[in-house]
């Protein structure tokens, strides 16, 4: 038996209309289209003791009008598995058109555009909580917010981690936040929304797509306002950055456009990357050129894309949302985007195309046209598994064609292997990649440091204190989390900087400890250190203007003093306690590498001459 739907369904979820309301779009070749049939559902679902920390999950979209969303899982081994949310959590299913999944500490979290397919029995969610290493349910959301008869007003399209507490949904209807800890969703952020009265009207108009945290900020996608700017403390936009008007001939009459963002990523050197789309319409049209904004200064640089055979325009996908093919490397400072002509192509591409932003040349990574079967990217197409590096792509051939296929494909644009799948419409959405490091900090983080009335200030630049085997360091969230109390200490992290100062003059000796604290996607660790603000002790003489110096200061291992005589050598902690005394030669090294970080002071006595040094050891 044959079935027949109208394919631009296979993204364009609704919950009781195609497209969401815009049944006046056909794509050529796709509307009615006969398809194939597939094995049931219930023939390829089997229990399982999976272990989910180990292989790759592919969030699908599935089969429009028949079935509700899918989650397929990858072992290491190669092995597919399949509708894995289905499986661990009988009775319970994704909702319709579910385009978006992410992981965060130990939670997956997945967005569906309704919470049920026409063609499904099963009622599921747009919004999801798994345990991430299981994939059993925690929390499933019908609706993401509702009006005052209880019909939905948001349909869900992405979801930002903000950090343990809490996170941002976006929706077709502005942004929402998800309070983490009651596991409950609340109040939209103020000025992100859909300006129809009821959220809805024109579902392609006004939505929210990608997000990303750049340490003290968020930056959200918005269809028709731009990038939002939202302090993550207070949930309020802070500041809003609008495409260009550009002036264009259409039709012979010169017009101003206004340009229109697509999706936003967040490359190695820490930098925002955004895609550029010729109006605010939706209609997939893209412009020949893209981004680069500094989260810190909001500094704009444009970078053309040399468009032509083997370098395409970076997709957008406004009309049926889709987290678009658009990312970067978590190895190597480079962004990649499935290459399109710049009149868009409506979900198919054949070229990976990327940039590399050190060397500032563009290149195509791979041609699927020259591999065999005529293989072709499917929507997103693709995401980089951040410890290897590889890119996962979804391949298939046509949309009438129930066969599809994800190849791994090194940095190199080599094909590293082919996974086949079983006969299904799959339509694939997001890799989803499972976090199993934990972040780590660097030994060159100082243990304490000083403070004096010369030097007040102290500035730590953070970028390279820690990393993250499987998530990208740029994107590890620094803080303060506490500082000791009462004391004459401030500490502040600000544009990746950890930055400490006096909150008075210093007149005596005094300490603090002051906790960093790094959230690498939900994964955190912590560093003290220990901060000392003082003139010197008064068991030892206050300084002068020493004439014997100690090299090299600060220290690691050893130290050397520039004496012309035998000399005594007392060695004060901070806080007066002598740790050492010994008798040294001239050009003989002092063994210092025992020593605890931190300020210590050297009293130095030759020729009947005492003189006093500070030394810091690092």
């Amino acid at each position: 038996m044959k079935k027949t739907i109208t394919l631009l369904l296979c993204t364009f979820a609704t919950s009781g209309l195609m497209a969401q309301g815009n049944t006046s779009w056909i794509a050529a070749g796709i509307d009615q289209a006969q398809m194939r049939d597939v094995p049931s559902q219930s023939s390829i679902l089997r229990s399982t003791d999976m272990d989910y920390s180990q292989g790759t999950f592919i969030v699908n979209e599935d089969w429009y009008g028949h079935q509700n969303s899918t989650v397929n899982f990858l072992t290491q081994d190669g092995e597919w598995h399949y509708r894995v949310f289905q499986t661990e959590n009988p009775g319970h299913e994704l909702g319709c058109t579910t385009q978006f999944g992410t992981i965060y500490g130990d939670k997956f979290y997945l967005v569906s555009k309704q919470e049920r397919d026409p063609g499904a029995k099963i009622t599921g969610s747009r919004f999801a909580v798994c345990d991430a290493k299981t994939m059993k349910v925690i929390k499933e959301f019908k609706y993401i917010a509702q009006n005052a008869e209880g019909k939905s007003i948001a349909d869900g399209r992405s979801y930002l981690p903000v950090d343990e507490h809490k996170g941002y949904i976006g929706t077709s209807n502005g942004i929402w936040i998800y309070d983490s800890d009651k596991m409950t969703i609340g109040k939209q952020i103020e000025g992100s929304g859909n300006p129809n009265a009821d959220g809805y009207g024109e579902l392609y108009y006004a939505q929210i797509g990608t997000m990303v945290r750049a340490n003290d900020l968020v930056f959200a996608v918005h269809q028709q306002y731009g990038l939002l700017i939202i302090d993550p403390k207070t949930d309020k936009i802070i500041r809003t950055i609008a495409a260009p008007i550009e002036k264009e001939t259409v039709k012979g009459q010169e017009k101003e456009i206004q340009r229109g963002f697509g999706s936003i990523v967040q490359s190695k050197d820490g930098t925002l990357w955004i895609s550029m789309t010729q109006n605010t319409a939706g209609d997939g049209s893209a412009l020949e050129y893209m981004l680069n904004l500094n989260p810190y200064t909001f500094k704009v640089d444009t970078v053309k894309i040399p468009l032509s055979e083997t370098i395409g325009v970076v997709p957008n996908s406004w009309y049926a949302w889709t987290a678009d093919g658009f990312c970067a490397s978590a190895k190597e400072n480079k962004i990649y985007w499935n290459g399109q002509p710049k009149e868009g192509s409506w979900f198919t591409g054949y070229q990976i195309c990327g940039y590399d932003i050190d060397k500032k040349q563009f290149f195509q990574l791979i041609d699927l046209r020259k591999l065999d079967w005529d293989w072709r990217l499917y929507g997103t197409g693709f995401r980089l598994n951040p410890k290897t590096d590889e890119l996962y792509t979804f391949l298939y051939h046509e949309f009438q064609d129930p066969t599809h296929m994800l190849a791994r494909i090194n940095n190199k644009g080599e094909v590293v292997q082919e996974y086949s799948m079983i006969v299904n419409y799959w339509f694939p959405a997001i890799p989803v990649f499972p976090d199993n490091a934990a972040p780590v900090i660097s030994s060159d983080f100082p243990s304490s440091i000083v403070l004096t009335e010369e030097k007040p200030v102290y500035k730590l630049a953070l970028g390279n204190m820690v990393t993250d085997e499987d998530n990208m360091d740029a994107a590890i969230v620094k803080s303060v989390s506490s500082v000791t109390p009462s004391s004459p200490i401030n500490a502040i992290v600000r544009n990746d900087s950890l930055i400490i100062s006096t909150t008075s003059d210093i007149k005596e000796y005094q300490e603090a400890t002051i906790t960093v604290r790094f959230n690498s996607n939900g994964k955190i660790v912590t560093k003290n250190m220990v901060v000392t603000t003082e003139e010197a002790p008064t068991s030892i003489e206050e300084l002068s203007q020493p004439t014997l110096k100690i090299y090299p200061n600060p220290a690691v291992n050893s130290i050397q003093i520039n004496i012309d005589t035998p000399a005594e050598i007392e060695i004060y902690t901070s806080r007066g306690t002598m740790v050492r005394k010994s008798t040294i030669n001239p050009g003989e090294s002092i063994n210092v590498s025992d020593l605890s970080q931190g300020l210590y002071f050297i009293r130095i006595i030759t020729g009947g001459k005492t003189e006093t040094v500070r030394m810091i050891k690092k």
